[in-house]
């Protein structure tokens, strides 16, 4: 298995290890590599004053561990995943899955060493915003919610900042729309930093909206709350299951699982099911393959009226409209 050390902060001195390491080439604020190990991209920009985003876009072609290694603590890490292969995340020899239907965004203290096994054939679109705790804490101060607690959840004494969890649906589509940008563009750097800080804004909504948890491990109750998120995004086409249905699927009675669903999303289970409904009518309608009463039909819905009215309550536009700009 070949083995890649990554070490770096938010400043740009460890741009020339990275890509010695990956054995690629450096192009301005890209690294472009293509060896028996892997294919693609990674793009480096600072975006402002201890804050920088990395872009890893690469598809692997053998098994590759990659250790992350730092020797300071003055940063955290906020990291958005998306494979098409599961990617075992390992965290003091305890290993946990990364992936499509599992964790997708993980909140990492530079003090922790981590490391993830990918297997061949592995493609991997990781979005890493670096924050320099300072910045952070100043980003913090703006929240109402998170201000009082800020200086507790900072405090490296006392906390080792981890943890792991799904990704919004508002994250979702901004990644899905940014991927659609080529890298040839000449305002691609413009678009990342936008789409960089639209990241930052939705993860800050989130803490503002739901309860924070930070802890080394997941407790069970939340690793069942991911799973049913999980299963509920795989069953987008069907009718909702209920709520009856899906706390007896993790054990939970009715209202602990509404509570803590709410608490660890920010929604209902309802509204995240239909959210997540009404973003696949978005991904279908724009491959072009479909009219808009067959993917009203697709997914479940009662009528094209009510589909068009949700899609133009999410998205601000008719779903004919919207299809006509493809």
């Amino acid at each position: 298995m070949k083995t890649v050390m990554y070490n770096y902060n938010t400043s740009l001195n460890w741009v020339d290890v990275l890509a010695k390491g990956m054995r690629g080439s450096i192009e301005g604020n890209f690294i472009k590599g293509d060896n028996e190990m892997y294919k693609g991209t990674h793009f480096i920009l600072p975006i402002e004053e201890g804050i920088t985003a990395i872009l890893i876009d690469a598809t692997y072609k053998e098994e590759v561990l990659l250790k992350y290694r730092n020797k300071n603590a003055n940063f955290i890490g906020l990291y958005f995943y998306q494979t098409n292969l599961d990617v075992d995340f390992v965290l003091d020899a305890e290993s946990t899955l990364l992936g499509k239907l599992n964790y997708n965004l993980s909140v990492v203290d530079s003090a922790i060493n981590m490391d993830y096994i990918i297997q061949s054939g592995t493609r991997t679109f990781v979005v890493c915003i670096l924050f320099n705790k300072d910045t952070l804490r100043n980003y913090f101060s703006k929240i109402t919610k998170v201000a009082s607690i800020a200086e507790i959840i900072l405090n490296t004494e006392k906390n080792t900042i981890m943890r792991l969890d799904r990704m919004s649906l508002e994250s979702l589509i901004l990644i899905n729309d940014f991927r659609k940008i080529s890298y040839s563009n000449p305002l691609y750097e413009v678009y990342f930093k936008g789409f960089i800080y639209g990241l930052i804004g939705d993860y800050l909504k989130q803490l503002s909206t739901k309860k924070i948890v930070i802890d080394k491990a997941i407790s069970e109750d939340i690793k069942k709350i991911i799973a049913s998120k999980a299963m509920l995004q795989s069953c987008v086409e069907e009718p909702f299951p209920g709520v009856h249905f899906l706390a007896e699927h993790v054990d939970m009675s009715p209202s602990k699982y509404k509570k803590l669903f709410a608490e660890i999303s920010g929604l209902t289970p309802g509204t995240y099911f239909y959210n997540n409904k009404l973003k696949c009518a978005k991904d279908l309608l724009e491959t072009g393959r479909f009219t808009v009463n067959e993917v009203a039909q697709k997914l479940n819905y009662s009528n094209v009226s009510y589909l068009a009215k949700r899609f133009n309550e999410m998205y601000g536009v008719l779903p004919k409209e919207y299809q006509n700009l493809f």
